[in-house]
């Protein structure tokens, strides 16, 4: 009992969790609360998430620098990742220049570890984050820490704030500004630094450091050619681009910015993608079209969860009823959308962009959807914890 009762003050301490993180405040302070009160159902959903997460106690910190093959600038540094729809020209003996095939991921996107690293860095940084937020447990706080000053501060093994050599096309030599969707995976590990702030395994010198960093990755996306070309992407990148500069924007500390962002760029960028029928034409093209179809929505959410801190909901925009409304008895009958989709898609992603907008709405009728639709096959997910109450 006395054990509980220490627990509850310590997660006390944390303070709210709204407004401050790239992921939904609100759904994490239900966590804590419930948790916090011993509701059997966020007991269980904590302990399998922390089972799960036992093994990134252990895990060895990554680097941008832990690879073979250097970028063209010669900098182990640099951040490089490939294209992953562009395959070798049969028509052509050395297979270049590689030509698109969209949905078929190439497996050579793999030679270049730092995008795998960079999605386990976002998953690690995340999973511990929120569980010190909802435990107080400081190894969590411990290991997040270790892991951000190694793969963003680190002298020697941190990565240098741009996205230049992102998604290269073997080849091809143009710049392309598509890549920087990839820096979503460090921009939600940016993100999760600002949960494990009251924890003194995060110092006054590591948050001035990282603040630094996010400056100048934003100022790199808002001044390079890459940057400016995804400025302008019409589909679910420019979203995307949107939502990183947002995060970007709130790990350096500038809420005046987030407030540009969300109201000058991501409401007029969001409202030119929703058709008036509340499908996404751009996305409906693809060969993956559900999946991006909820890809573009789940970029809005994580602009809509930055937003927050100035006091912007985007949720009440009518496109992104109008999508929702749209989407709603695809993602309850996914076997049922008709255009194309190759891939099997995860419904949960649906179910917990139900519920996220359905509490910030009170539309109980998606939230109904949400439960209907469950948030299964990711249970021991640190995304899991948030939608606590679909399972």
């Amino acid at each position: 009992m006395k054990r509980i009762i220490l627990l509850a003050l310590c997660v006390a301490a944390l303070g709210s969790a709204h407004a401050q993180y790239s992921f939904n405040g609100e759904l994490l302070d239900r966590v804590v609360t419930a948790y916090r009160t011993g509701d059997p159902q966020a007991v269980k959903a904590v302990g399998r998430v922390a089972a799960a997460a036992e093994e990134l106690l252990d895990m060895e910190p990554l680097s941008v620098t832990a690879k073979s093959v250097l970028p063209p600038s010669g900098d182990r540094r640099d951040y490089m990742s490939l294209s992953p729809y562009w395959w070798p020209d049969p028509a052509q003996p050395d297979g270049l220049p590689y030509i698109r095939r969209d949905g078929e991921r190439n497996p050579e996107v793999y030679d270049c570890p730092e995008r795998e690293n960079g999605d386990r860095l976002g998953y690690a940084t995340r999973t511990l984050a929120v569980l010190y937020r909802v435990t107080g447990d400081e190894r969590y706080a411990e290991k997040c820490a270790e892991l951000l000053r190694t793969w963003f501060l680190d002298p020697e093994l941190g990565m240098n704030p741009n996205m230049t050599y992102a998604q290269l096309i073997r080849g091809r030599s143009t710049i392309r500004g598509t890549g920087i969707i990839d820096s979503r995976r460090m921009a939600f590990a940016l993100n999760a630094a600002q949960l494990i702030d009251a924890s003194p395994a995060w110092t006054d010198h590591d948050r001035q450091e990282l603040r630094e960093w996010a400056r100048a990755f934003l100022y790199w996306m808002e001044h390079s050619v890459n940057g400016q070309k995804e400025l302008h992407a019409a589909n679910n990148h420019g979203l995307w681009y949107d939502a990183i500069r947002l995060m970007s924007a709130r790990a350096a500390g500038l809420d005046d910015r987030v407030r540009e962002i969300a109201e000058e760029s991501v409401k007029p960028r969001f409202a030119k993608q929703v058709a008036e029928d509340g499908t996404l034409p751009e996305e409906l093209v693809r060969t993956l079209s559900l999946h991006y179809s909820t890809f573009v929505l789940e970029a809005f959410s994580t602009a809509r969860n930055v937003a927050r801190v100035a006091g912007v909901e985007l949720w009440s925009m009518p496109e992104a009823q109008r999508a929702l409304e749209f989407l709603l008895p695809y993602y309850e009958q996914p076997e049922t959308w008709p255009w194309p989709q190759i891939k099997p898609f995860a419904q949960r992603r649906a179910a917990a962009l139900l519920y996220e907008a359905g509490l910030a709405l009170g539309r109980a009728e998606w939230i109904g959807a949400a439960r209907r639709i469950g948030y299964r096959g990711g249970e021991s997910d640190f995304a899991a914890l948030l939608c606590f109450e679909l399972q």
